[in-house]
């Protein structure tokens, strides 16, 4: 497929030549052009080359009016790939739109102004609400517009769950879709499939035919109660291959380098201001300074900033909004009282304990009235934009470890993800970016923001790395690592990982049984399963969290 695609596509001889995935992309794209409105879903892992993909689509398509949607930071890189395989094939005419434009308020009518009829989606993840403007905005031009054929790609579909991907699988197919085009069947398979999947016996008789036709032909559904480990394997696996079969579907099965893959603990020295305070906010959902924690994300937030030495409190540039500020503090307070007196099994946080009120209140049933009250208070309140903050450090060790790392290597990169971390890495004299490109002859050594800098770049010629923030989220992991772990390395590539409180081994924890899901029902091998790791041992223990 490779090579016909590179003999119809390229200027003269000398181009070179396409990728095998690439060469399956445009046949794929070839294959839909021959239907009506019948487009592509790839899942193409890390560094395997989904934009030259993108860039030749248009043409094998026939589009007359082909718009690309792309992450912001991803379009600096795209438009040097451009300007490099344009020298060397025949490339359409696209328009460029950031999925940041398309969620503004001037961005409302934007594709009906542009009335596109082909809408390419580099990290296609960015539409998985179906809630958020943009991908209401887009949504909404396709049921307007049902002739415009729709491709879709990304390195991980799905993080967790098939719904993340569900409406783009159906935009993009049609009645060829991989999953089932029913909610109340995605929801079923969701159940079993998912990462965090909770299924009941219904939703495991549900996935019997998939298993048996694509899987074990005398494979049985379990009940929910008797479901084992290798159940679930093999529902996942036999919808990884009803995804690979499907026909308008790309995916790949192989690493995206074969060069080595290493990941190692790390353990900066843990203070006692940073176990203090680790403690305070795991006993009492509150910060060094007196200030509560309020919901799960702000103390997941609050403990991983900990972990780095510091935390941040508010800033008021005036006079601070009085109801804000005490609507926050009794919600809080009553979320205290009630964890105290009557913290139990699915209510022992204060998310739980939120939904806890919430699914009382719609049902009728009775609730502390200090709780309703409060949280009444907080719902007028919380709409509000909070005030900027500002960082107060406890202990700068972490950063410390960082920066001496940093001086006994000749290059490397320093991945953060608080600003706070970033502006004192920078203070203690290491190049930082948060935008712009580091070369890797000024800045062998450079700290990069990890929201700005973990997908779409090239960064092959590093191999070594220090990871201070460790992520949740697997995708996030394999677009990171595939910075450097990616085609054409011939080195192999490290990676230290902090590890030395709790917070960080569940954020490690929570990564891995994400990548296998991904791996298991995706069929895409995630850099975080098969890299060799050491020093996790005991990383993965049992950590305590809301």
């Amino acid at each position: 497929m490779a090579e016909k695609w590179t003999q119809k596509l390229a200027k003269h001889p000398e181009a070179p030549p396409l990728r095998p995935v690439q060469g399956y992309i445009l046949e794929a794209c070839h294959r839909a052009a021959q239907l009506p409105t019948i487009g592509v879903l790839g899942n193409v892992g890390v560094g395997k080359g989904k934009t030259l993909g993108f860039l030749n689509a248009p043409a094998v398509f026939g589009a007359k009016r082909a718009v690309l949607l792309i992450p912001p930071e991803m379009r600096e890189q795209y438009e040097a790939d451009r300007w490099e395989w344009g020298q060397h094939y025949h490339l359409d005419n696209v328009e460029v739109v950031a999925y940041s434009m398309l969620s503004r308020p001037e961005g409302t009518d934007l594709l009906r102004r542009l009335a596109p009829d082909l809408i390419m989606a580099d990290e296609c993840q960015a539409l998985r609400y179906a809630t958020a403007a943009r991908t209401k905005r887009f949504i909404r031009y396709m049921k307007e517009n049902p002739g415009t054929r729709f491709m879709a790609m990304s390195g991980t579909l799905s993080t967790s769950s098939l719904e993340d991907y569900a409406h783009l699988a159906e935009i993009a197919c049609r009645q060829f879709s991989p999953l089932p085009t029913s909610d109340s069947a995605i929801k079923r398979w969701a159940s079993v499939l998912d990462a965090e999947g909770e299924p009941d016996d219904l939703a495991w008789r549900d996935l019997q035919e998939l298993v048996r036709h694509f899987g074990n032909r005398q494979w049985v559904a379990p009940s929910a109660s008797r479901a084992r480990p290798m159940d679930l394997k093999a529902a996942r696996t036999a919808f990884q291959e009803r995804f690979r079969t499907a026909p308008y579907c790309v995916g790949t099965v192989s690493a995206s380098s074969d060069a080595d893959l290493t990941l190692s603990a790390v353990r900066p020295p843990l203070s006692d201001a940073v176990k203090n305070a680790l403690t305070l906010l795991q006993q009492d959902y509150m910060l060094p300074n007196g200030d509560p924690v309020v919901d799960a994300f702000h103390f997941t937030r609050a403990a991983t900033q900990l972990s780095m030495g510091f935390y941040y409190v508010w800033d008021w540039p005036n006079e601070p909004d009085e109801d804000w500020v005490e609507a926050r503090k009794q919600w809080a307070s009553a979320v205290r009282w009630y964890l105290k007196h009557y913290s139990r099994e699915g209510c022992d946080s204060p998310f739980l304990v939120e939904e806890h009120v919430r699914a009382c209140l719609k049902a009728g049933r009775s609730v502390a009235p200090t709780l309703v009250d409060a949280l009444q208070e907080w719902d007028q309140q919380r709409h509000k934009d909070p005030p900027p903050v500002k960082a107060v450090w406890i202990d700068t060790s972490p950063v410390m470890y960082a920066w001496t790392w940093a001086q006994r290597r000749k290059e490397g990169f320093i991945w953060f993800r608080s600003r706070a971390v970033g502006e004192l890495l920078q203070a203690l004299g290491i190049p930082t970016f948060w935008e712009g490109t580091p070369s890797h002859k000024s800045t062998p050594i450079a700290a990069l923001s990890i929201s700005v800098y973990h997908k779409g770049r090239n960064f092959q010629a590093w191999n070594d790395q220090l990871i201070m923030e460790p992520m949740p989220n697997a995708a996030t992991w394999e677009q990171l690592l595939g910075r450097q772990h990616r085609a054409g390395q011939s080195r192999g590539v490290s990676a230290d990982v902090y590890q030395h409180t709790w917070p960080l081994m569940q954020a490690m924890r929570k990564a891995l049984r994400r990548a296998k899901y991904i791996e298991h029902s995706q069929g895409q091998p995630q850099k975080l399963l098969f890299a060799q790791k050491t020093g996790f041992s005991s990383a993965f223990a049992k950590s305590p969290g809301p």
